[in-house]
């Protein structure tokens, strides 16, 4: 599956060609369903061909070795293709993308100058990293879980010296009374422990932050203590990223980790949203850097100056083309685009769909505040 950068990198690549992209739905758990995508896909495909009914003879011909190529790409696939989702994007010279999705997508085929993207966007949201720290006060096993995948990365261990304590039938070193008692001792010990748990978070810090990245999700499990002291320590440098499930112990397995993973990324991502979208009612409330609704937004994009775009499902569906050209628009100016889910979702439809966070505010844009 693409990145958001790798997605930039093949839009632009694209841009100026003529593509078949193509998006098949592979979430029925019935056979005889599952099979029914092809019926779909062909139809797409023959309303396509009627489209183009009256283009030039290069084109149609362009359009078919495309289907062939296609053809090619599904040929492995008997019934299902093996994931919620499949995605490619063909030229005619060649599949240029073709691989499985973990979101579902609808089943169509598109024909056009440049990918269709904007249906990429629900599946583009699982790139994001998620890194899984299970730790207790002797060490702290980090996990990767990436589309639907979870993979043990490395853990983090503490490493204390305890000198064994000297005790009443010790020969006495020189210039040393050992006493009579072994309090001593065991405090020794004991700060040892806790220093070298200490270094061990410290680390595990550092590791877990370089392998979360700057917007990769961070999820924390194990001794209730040490839990709370990696949250606190990473909250500065992962703000709103972090969160502690309560679900998993230190001897869950790699499947329950796997799946308090998937459950604790989506919980970060709806609150995250529900934040950012509600920045972005105030500040267009206020004149701010964020506009709502689908004209405002496309007059941002217009003039090149959003930061972030905001589009939910409900008008990705009602608005396939009007979504595909402020995908496009967004891709162009460097910047991220977003399906949002959840609440924000909810409250984001009562807008008509779509909102923006702005790079700058221009005083073209409706109601905006001049000076």
């Amino acid at each position: 599956m693409l990145t958001h950068s790798q997605l930039v990198t093949l839009y632009r690549s694209l841009r100026d060609e003529r593509v078949l992209s193509i998006y098949v739905d592979g979430t029925a758990a019935d056979p005889a369903i599952q099979r029914a995508w092809r019926l779909q896909l062909e139809h797409g495909l023959k309303d396509v061909r009627t489209w183009l009914a009256d283009s030039s003879h290069e084109e149609r011909e362009s359009f078919e070795r495309c289907v062939r190529l296609l053809e090619g790409e599904l040929a492995s696939f008997i019934s299902s293709v093996g994931a919620p989702g499949w995605v490619a994007f063909i030229t005619p010279d060649g599949a240029r993308e073709a691989h499985q999705v973990p979101v579902a997508v609808p089943t169509l085929a598109v024909w056009s100058t440049g990918p269709c993207l904007a249906p990429y966007m629900r599946a583009l949201k699982e790139a994001r990293p998620v890194v899984v720290a299970v730790a207790d006060a002797r060490k702290a096993d980090l996990y990767r879980y990436r589309l639907a995948h979870l993979d043990r990365i490395e853990t983090v261990r503490a490493h204390h010296t305890v000198e064994r304590p000297s005790h009443m039938g010790s020969p006495p070193r020189q210039g040393f009374h050992s006493g009579t008692r072994g309090t001593a001792g065991q405090d020794a010990a004991q700060r040892s422990l806790l220093e070298g748990r200490d270094r061990m978070l410290v680390d595990a810090v550092d590791r877990i932050g370089h392998l979360a990245g700057s917007d990769g999700w961070i999820l924390l499990a194990g001794i209730h203590r040490v839990v709370t002291r990696l949250a606190e320590q990473l909250a500065p440098i992962a703000p709103d990223r972090v969160l502690a499930l309560d679900s998993l112990d230190v001897h869950a397995s790699d499947a329950e980790i796997a799946e308090a993973a998937r459950a604790g990324a989506s919980t970060l991502r709806v609150a995250s949203d529900a934040k950012r979208v509600a920045q972005i009612v105030d500040h267009a409330g206020a004149h701010g850097l964020g506009v709502l609704g689908p004209a405002d937004t496309r007059s941002a994009l217009g003039q090149s100056c959003v930061r972030e775009l905001y589009l939910t499902h409900r008008y990705l569906e009602d608005h396939a083309a009007e979504a595909e050209d402020a995908v496009r628009a967004a891709l162009d100016q460097d910047a991220s685009v977003e399906e949002v889910s959840g609440i924000a979702a909810e409250r984001l439809d009562e807008h008509g769909g779509m909102a923006a966070g702005l790079r700058f505010r221009p005083a073209t844009i409706e109601g905006a505040i001049t000076v």
